[in-house]
């Protein structure tokens, strides 16, 4: 109850924290099977949980439009990446930044990821929409540079390519996680830190960065969603200037 009032008492509940009862534990048991069943052909994303990584992955895409010009060089190009321009002069397209990498292949531009991998298809993710979109495809074209330039992404259809689409989302929350892990082994703390004060929208902190992508990877609303509202506010969430709320 102590932790429950807590909750209520900081600001952040007012967005991502709803007041809520406890619920006795054999509801939440059977909540949580019934979950568990949809999430096979569904993303069950509650509104709270998509509205966190709407916010995570547009900071994520600022601090990565950061990072090809940290003073330690392009850390995309470092890691990897490839950089392909849009051709022509005066071109507003945005340079796409794709790793291929054996069976996995990441591209990023200015208004999404997307990740795919051999034999599971690929996922693309829009900058304000984390309602990941699948397509039979694990690699694009680097010539891509608008969202209109995309082939066809859509929702799942049938047990299979749902259970693709969910591996294939749980990897690219992995793999974020692991390059936040490579950056801070690379060019240090501090560098990331500055990366989300300049955002004009601070959402997380540089350090709790990899474990704001953890919690969307280990999914503990899927249970009970008591841990999630917990979980986000150990975490805590910056206002706009960068400061706890």
């Amino acid at each position: 109850m102590v932790a429950l009032k807590s909750i209520k008492a900081r600001t952040i509940s007012t967005r991502f924290l709803k007041p809520h009862r406890a619920k006795p534990a054999a509801r939440d048991e059977v909540a949580g099977r019934r979950i568990a069943r949809r999430v096979r052909c569904g993303w069950c994303h509650p509104e709270s949980v998509r509205k966190f990584a709407e916010q995570l992955m547009s900071q994520q895409l600022w601090c990565w439009g950061r990072d090809i010009k940290s003073p330690a060089g392009n850390l995309l190009m470092n890691y990897g990446f490839e950089r392909h321009r849009e051709p022509g002069k005066g071109s507003s397209g945005s340079t796409c930044y794709r790793l291929d990498d054996g069976p996995l292949h990441v591209a990023l531009w200015g208004f999404g990821m997307f990740y795919g991998e051999r034999s599971l298809g690929g996922l693309f993710v829009g900058r304000y929409d984390f309602r990941p979109r699948w397509a039979n495809l694990e690699s694009l074209s680097s010539a891509v540079h608008y969202p209109d330039d995309l082939p066809p992404f859509g929702r799942p259809a049938g047990v299979r390519q749902w259970k693709a689409a969910h591996r294939l989302c749980r990897n690219m929350l992995d793999w974020i996680v692991n390059y936040e892990m490579w950056v801070m082994q690379q060019v240090g703390a501090t560098y990331r830190q500055r990366c989300v004060k300049s955002w004009l929208h601070p959402f997380v902190t540089a350090e709790k960065m990899p474990a704001a992508w953890g919690l969307l990877r280990n999914r503990c609303w899927d249970q009970q969603r008591n841990q999630w509202y917990l979980a986000v506010d150990r975490l805590g969430i910056l206002d706009t200037k960068g400061k706890n709320k």
